[in-house]
């Protein structure tokens, strides 16, 4: 008998604590969504306080200020886009004007480097024992002349490195030459000789560097 009175008291304590917890859980819960909703209340009620502080006017403006600003970065957009596209086609232009018949000089070199070869082998006494040769020797002298002068009016220009310091970006070595009477590092004697095209290489120069042991 003792031991059910025990157990059904320790079931009464036992609901009561329960509801207890419950009770508090539910008013927590409810104080929680009464803040959170209360939140929620105060901003809308704050913007709705800002909408009715402005007039239709003023709405109005402030819309059209907003697409003025909106236009404004359009149209600067749009102006440098066309200033880029004039700036290039520009350097397009001049590009091509300088180096537009680097193709074609390129392959005219050839002619020039024959008119050399021809000069450079008739020896200053064959020259004097005949005539004829050195009338042709003059001829060919005077076009080769004639020849520079033109591309020089386009642009294009030759250089004899003979005696400067070697630099692989204006010479193209093709052998060794051993001279004790000259600097290791500078050009003993020049093949053919270097052309640039408004400063831009064109054909490096074929030269051979000294070299000595």
């Amino acid at each position: 008998m003792n031991t059910i009175i025990r157990r059904t008291f320790s079931r009464a304590v036992n609901a009561q604590s329960f509801s207890l917890q419950s009770t508090k859980y539910i008013n927590s819960s409810r104080l929680l969504n009464n803040r959170y909703y209360s939140t929620e209340s105060n901003n809308t009620e704050t913007k709705a306080e800002e909408k009715k502080d402005l007039t239709p006017e003023q709405e109005e403006l402030a819309k059209l200020k907003e697409e003025l600003e909106e236009t404004k970065k359009q149209v600067l957009y749009i102006a440098a886009d066309r200033e880029n596209v004039r700036r290039f086609a520009k350097e397009d232009a001049d590009k091509a004007k300088k180096f537009g018949i680097q193709s074609f000089a390129k392959e005219l070199l050839e002619v020039v480097d024959q008119m050399e070869m021809a000069l450079g082998s008739c020896t200053p006494e064959m020259l004097q024992s005949n005539k004829q040769l050195q009338d042709l020797h003059e001829g060919i002298k005077m076009t080769e002349n004639l020849f520079l002068k033109i591309m020089g009016n386009n642009g294009l220009t030759r250089s004899n490195p003979l005696g400067e310091k070697f630099d692989f970006n204006e010479h193209h070595a093709i052998y060794e030459i051993q001279d004790p009477s000259k600097e290791n590092g500078t050009i003993g004697n020049v093949v053919k000789q270097g052309y640039k095209l408004n400063n831009r290489l064109v054909r490096p120069a074929m030269v051979g560097v000294v070299k000595n042991k």
